[in-house]
């Protein structure tokens, strides 16, 4: 069946079916979310798109990290590079700069660019992840633009309890955790490890643009050769090979009662990753049919296309993160404070200036002359402190919140690139730096104007100010300028309403009005370099959410839809300006705007299936954004019964278009459809032996990277 043809069969099935993807009935209460509104309340109750992935939904899957498993939800696009790892998310259209992620309460986003790289975070020792989409800055402030991520680990009751688990794949990608938690008494103490690792897949496929013959610059052609296209029309030259990566997590939790009500955590983890990227290859032969890396081809239509060695070599990167933890609890009181500390100390990547002269693999392999490095460590201090009252039909949710973050980046010549991690033979060239400081007041009332409806009212105050920005470059070790930039401060109210209205024990109805701002990411602000400029008068996104949606859920069936409406204004985005090329606020406003709906149906006590169509539309000035993919399609069969699990999956993403500034054409890139399979076997109680098949028919097409090819992995997991 074509992929054309599949859209409109799985939007019928589904009409006027939600976001929620889980096969257990939700009758009751369903999930219980804190996220959403600060307040322990059922998602079905909760007057906004949400959802809790659970460590029972986690352990179904295989995943190489939390991306993967994000990637499941309704409404969340990740691009499927060849290991997942650097992928960046998307969900409503918003990226992870305009998501704000945390770990039990903790920001993730980096100070540098705002992003999180999912690779560095733990898969195991999570208890829920809590994804909450919309409009979230009344509460979280920054960041909190197309939603919020909260990442919830595992605070066990059980006197001695654990999970290990050992996992093995193609390519040798491995994966081994062990968790343990001990409670004795009042303490509470916990130690985890989580390893992974892989020799790569073929994921970055280089594609270049041929030219057109020069009348007076004419070029002279080797000879003809015929090339595959990737989706935007280039032509496909080659690879940088195998992305090989490995991360390390080590985790401690400590936690201590001091009575049933009242209770300190403090909880710390340090992560490492590291890739680089290993046997390249060509598709570009010479007349002897040998793989070739440089020179200039004849393309069929009597164009060019040049080939060069620098087009097959990749990037080396090291990446390391301290994160700190510490949580206050009074139950009795409804008083919670929590205090951050993220430090990452050694993010950063090199890259070869020059390449060897005469190509082969095994030179591009090994080659180790001069090249670049960029060192951008960052830090960030959080801290946070909330009260609730109840009195009457009011809940009131009262609270502080400070945020200090800054970045230093380094920019490095280095006598041989492949040497990140030794200290000689480095020569800096530019070093650059900010910080940003935020301090915020919020105040939140949920009314329960009678015993059916609930009113929300939310409303902060964001003081955000950016200084001590500079730049400093050097040649040969003498500063050739030092630029100070001058500090600006912003002030932002972000009001929330939103309102829940009960039609009867299994269906609701919500609407919601929420405004959002995004600070100038910091690198934005003070970052210069020989290409790019800094712009110190960057000022903040903001964007204006409006959302509507009906939930339904009773023993047997699961469903919901959601409309919302995003309109951003002050975009940021690369420009140039009267010939100076910098980070600046469009002037038109981009408009998201779309709906999400879906399902989960239980056929029998073993038997079930989920299904989930989110639409997606933009536009920047009017005209259609085309980086967004307009439709996301996911759906699955399950059958559970003991000792088996049995879960069949399956996305479709429709193409990502992009404009072509020479032609004015439009190109894409593909559209895809994958299935995977996972099956589980409980040997005895509390083990389990998972087997699990990605893209089952080998499905190939190219999406900023292609997608790896079908590969097999085997796992057993012990919980004790």
């Amino acid at each position: 069946m074509k992929i054309s043809r599949l859209i409109p069969l799985v939007v019928l099935a589904t009409a006027g079916i939600g976001s929620i993807v889980q096969a257990e009935p939700l009758y009751d209460l369903g999930e219980v979310i804190v996220t959403a509104t600060r307040l322990e309340e059922s998602t079905q109750r909760v007057p906004a798109s949400v959802e809790v992935i659970t460590a029972q939904e986690m352990s179904q899957r295989p995943v190489q990290n939390l991306a993967d498993t994000l990637a499941y939800s309704s409404g969340i696009y990740r691009s499927p590079i060849a290991d997942g790892a650097g992928s960046d998310l998307l969900m409503r259209g918003f990226g992870t700069s305009e998501i704000l992620v945390m770990m039990d309460g903790q920001p993730l986003n980096s100070g540098w660019n705002g992003t999180v790289n999912w690779a560095e975070l733990q898969t195991t020792g999570i208890e829920r992840i809590e994804v909450v989409k919309g409009a979230g800055s009344s509460l979280y402030g920054g960041r909190a633009v197309g939603g919020v991520i909260n990442i919830i680990t595992k605070k066990s009751s059980e006197p001695f309890s654990g999970t290990a688990l050992i996992s093995y794949g193609s390519e040798n990608t491995k994966r081994f955790s062990l968790q343990t938690d001990v409670n004795e008494g009042r303490w509470r103490v916990g130690i985890g490890y989580e390893k992974r690792s892989t020799d790569g897949f073929r994921g970055f496929y280089v594609d270049k643009r041929f030219k057109k013959q020069d009348p007076n610059k004419p070029l002279t052609p080797t000879h003809q050769v015929t090339l595959p296209q990737s989706a935007r029309d280039y032509y496909i030259i080659g690879g940088r090979g195998e992305k090989r990566n490995n991360s390390e997590v080590w985790n401690l939790r400590i936690g201590y009662d001091f009575d049933a009500d009242r209770s300190l955590d403090y909880r710390f983890t340090r992560t490492e990753y590291n890739y680089d990227y290993h046997s390249p290859f060509s598709l570009v032969y010479d007349k002897d049919g040998n793989p070739v890396f440089s020179g200039v081809w004849e393309l069929p239509d009597k164009t060019v296309l040049s080939v060069d060695p620098s087009d097959f070599v990749g990037y080396h990167g090291f990446y390391r993160m301290f994160i700190h933890r510490l949580q206050y609890a009074d139950r009795a009181r409804q008083i919670y404070a929590h205090f951050g500390y993220t430090n990452r100390d050694r993010d950063g990547y090199s890259a070869p200036y020059t390449s060897p002269a005469n190509p082969t693999p095994d030179s591009l392999n090994t080659w180790n002359g001069a090249g670049g490095y960029s060192f951008y460590p960052s830090k960030s201090y959080d801290f946070d402190l909330h009260k609730k009252w109840e009195f009457n039909r009011h809940t009131l949710t009262a609270g502080y919140n400070y945020r200090r973050e800054s970045f230093a980046q380094t920019r490095f010549d280095l006598d041989h690139w492949q040497d990140i991690h030794i200290d000689t033979g480095r020569s800096p060239y530019e070093y650059n730096g900010g910080k940003g400081i935020l301090h915020a007041f919020y105040l939140q009332d949920k009314y329960e104007m009678n015993d059916a409806t609930s009113l929300y009212l939310g409303i902060r105050y964001d003081r955000y100010t950016k200084k001590d920005g500079y730049n400093i470059s050097l040649k040969n070790g003498v500063v050739t300028a030092d630029n100070r930039f001058g500090e600006g401060t912003y002030h932002e109210v972000s009001p929330k309403l939103a309102i829940e209205h009960r039609l009867n024990d299994t269906d609701s109805v919500f609407a919601s009005y929420g405004h959002s701002f995004n600070p100038p990411i910091l690198y934005q602000v003070y970052r210069k370099s020989s290409t790019i400029n800094a712009n110190p008068d960057l000022n903040p996104e903001t964007t204006n959410t409006f959302e509507v949606g009906y939930k339904h859920a009773d023993n047997k069936l699961t469903w919901d839809v959601t409309l919302f409406h995003a309109k951003t204004k002050d975009l940021v985005s690369l420009q140039t300006r009267n010939g100076v090329r910098a980070y600046y606020n469009t002037d038109g406003d981009m408009a998201r705007r779309g709906a999400e709906i879906g399902a989960s149906y239980r056929f029998t006590d073993n038997w079930s299936a989920y299904a989930n169509y989110a639409f997606t539309d933009a536009d920047l000035n009017g005209k259609r954004y085309y980086y967004i993919p307009r439709h996301l399609v996911h759906f699955g069969l399950r059958y559970d019964a003991k000792p088996w699990q049995v879960l069949v999956d399956n996305t479709y993403v429709s193409e990502r278009q992009s404009p072509d500034t020479d032609t004015g054409e439009y190109q894409s890139e593909d559209a895809f459809f994958l299935t995977n399979l996972s099956v589980n076997y409980e040997l005895r109680d509390g083990l389990v032996l998972q087997g699990a098949v990605y893209n089952l028919f080998d499905r190939q097409f190219y999406a900023t990277e292609a997608a790896r090819e079908r590969n097999y992995s085997v796992s057993l997991q012990y919980n004790f």
